[in-house]
């Protein structure tokens, strides 16, 4: 923990970081520097800064978030091995001492399929971040983290590097104004204006096109051997100026509440997105996750959704999945009985929650291994779903659609990275998925892609 004092300002916490690592001794642990600071709005302070590493994440009430630069350590690799031989590594840097301390990264969703556009995220990838500011419930922390024997001096070079935001006590800082208020369209998203779009792009392509797509879709429900499978789409629009990520994510929070926010930039590469999909949470021994499955826009009525043959198909096969999986490691579980409805900015899914007590010896690897992908994002039988999916999509998911989060001593949280894009100097990828089961209509599955990118579309044209 902090020490217990009055918070102090960002630069006052700069001179005393300097102090404490100027009196720091080497260890062959890990060893974190906790200063609680006043509050200062997070996605300005990373913005501003000269880092090739930032991090950012928000959960769904934006109650708790981390940004973090640098990297004190990262592991990483374009062969994922095993989930094992991962956590593994990830356990033996944390300890009781530090009980905030946190790893920060993700997989890849298929490693038989890779592509140059995410060469620098790999099969996974881990970083405990150099610098961090923390904040949970309106108090924050500012971090460094530092492994064996550092060059203090450099550390010390990147602290005086950082820079000071011109704005705190939740200032959105200068050079990033708030939106104003708009209408809303007939989906209920935010209507754009035409001084309103973060930047403009001039070109779009979709991979793949919408005659294609229309005998993908063709050819798996031809195919009896799966009974669904996710077909991805990849969009990319070019700009005639790099788009800045972080102003990016600033309106992607405005247009996408009660979602996990998160971005990872590496280099010049970043991933960012707005999921609604949990994968699964765990603290000590309790672990929660959920099925989110079946969407209908927000123009339709929740009863529409809920009474649609398709789409309560489409939610069981992720249900029962899920539900094996529980079955498998945990001693205890419970289940929502019936779907829930949940609403978000641009439509209506179904979602089951699960709760359950894990037995004893199975620990995050083994989750994930049992539950990554689900149907929701993979399809049914897995395996052939699988086999399917790289047989027809064109492209690498990359880490979209993979388990995203962070592993702390005694908990973890991946979610789904969905309603996600890479930005990547002038372009921008995005990707989105639709689950195609028997009663798939080709027109009314691109349709639902469509909806479900709307969250980028709308913020940059």
């Amino acid at each position: 923990m902090p020490p217990k004092s009055n918070p102090l300002s960002f630069e006052k916490a700069k001179e005393q970081m300097a102090l404490s690592l100027a009196a720091y001794k080497p260890s062959q642990s890990i060893e974190r520097i906790e200063i609680k600071i006043q509050p200062v709005d997070m996605l300005s302070w990373l913005s501003i800064q000269k880092n090739e590493v930032k991090i950012y994440g928000a959960n769904q009430s934006d109650t708790v978030s981390i940004v973090g630069i640098g990297q004190a350590v990262c592991i990483r690799s374009n062969r994922l091995g095993s989930f094992k031989k991962v956590f593994k590594q990830l356990r033996s840097f944390l300890s009781t001492k530090y009980p905030y301390l946190q790893w920060y990264g993700g997989f890849c969703f298929d490693q038989h399929h890779p592509d140059d556009d995410w060469k620098e995220f790999g099969s996974y990838r881990f970083v405990i971040p150099r610098f961090e500011l923390a904040a949970q419930s309106g108090k924050m922390i500012f971090c460094c983290n530092l492994v064996g024997n550092e060059n203090i001096g450099k550390i010390l070079r990147q602290l005086n590097e950082i820079i000071i935001p011109c704005v705190s006590s939740g200032g959105r800082g200068r050079g990033i104004p708030s939106r104003p208020q708009r209408s809303e369209d007939g989906w209920g998203n935010p209507r754009t204006g035409p001084d309103d779009p973060l930047n403009i792009y001039v070109q779009r392509t979709d991979d793949p096109d919408q005659k294609l797509w229309q005998k993908d879709v063709e050819r798996i429900l031809a195919d009896r051997s799966v009974e669904k499978v996710v077909l991805a789409r990849k969009t990319s629009l070019n700009f005639k100026q790099a788009p800045d990520p972080w102003s990016m994510m600033r309106q992607l929070k405005a247009v996408t509440p009660n979602s996990y926010h998160f971005a990872f930039q590496f280099n010049k590469t970043c991933f960012l997105g707005a999921s609604p999909e949990r994968l699964f949470r765990r603290y000590q021994r309790l672990i929660e996750s959920e099925a989110l499955a079946g969407t209908m826009p927000k123009q339709t009525s929740p009863q529409q959704l809920q009474n649609s043959p398709k789409n309560k198909h489409e939610h069981a096969l992720v249900v029962d999945a899920i539900n094996a999986s529980f079955k498998e490691f945990c001693k205890s579980f419970s289940r929502d009985k019936t779907p829930g409805i949940l609403t978000l900015a641009n439509g209506h899914h179904l979602i089951t929650k699960f709760q359950g007590q894990l037995k004893d010896g199975i620990n995050d690897e083994d989750i994930l291994q049992f539950l990554h992908p689900t149907p929701a994002l993979g399809g049914s039988p897995r395996k052939k779903a699988l086999g399917l999916i790289r047989k027809l999509e064109g492209f690498s998911r990359g880490w979209y659609g993979a388990p995203i989060g962070y592993v702390g001593l005694d908990w973890a949280e991946f979610v789904v990275g969905i309603r996600s894009g890479l930005a990547s100097g002038k372009k921008l990828f995005v990707f989105s998925g639709a689950g195609i089961v028997r009663g798939s209509e080709a027109t009314l599955e691109w349709d639902e892609v469509e909806n479900k990118i709307s969250n980028f579309i709308k913020i940059i044209r």
